[in-house]
């Protein structure tokens, strides 16, 4: 996931994004690709269950409001 990954997940703006990933408790990045830092999206979604249970549950998860 990317820093675009948190900023929805936690509706912040990008500057906010990036101060929560210097935090000594947030993971460390999983590689990186074109000047970006790529974390696994289970250990995101993991430091946003422990430090922020406030945080909107992921889009890809939410079900689909639509019947048809």
């Amino acid at each position: 996931m990317t820093i675009g990954y948190l900023m929805r997940r936690l509706k912040v703006s990008r500057t906010r994004a990036y101060q929560l990933t210097r935090r000594p408790s947030f993971p460390v990045p999983a590689g990186f690709a074109d000047h970006m830092r790529i974390w696994r999206k289970s250990d995101v979604d993991g430091w946003l269950t422990a430090h922020r249970p406030d945080a909107l549950p992921d889009e890809e998860a939410a079900p689909d409001d639509d019947p048809e």
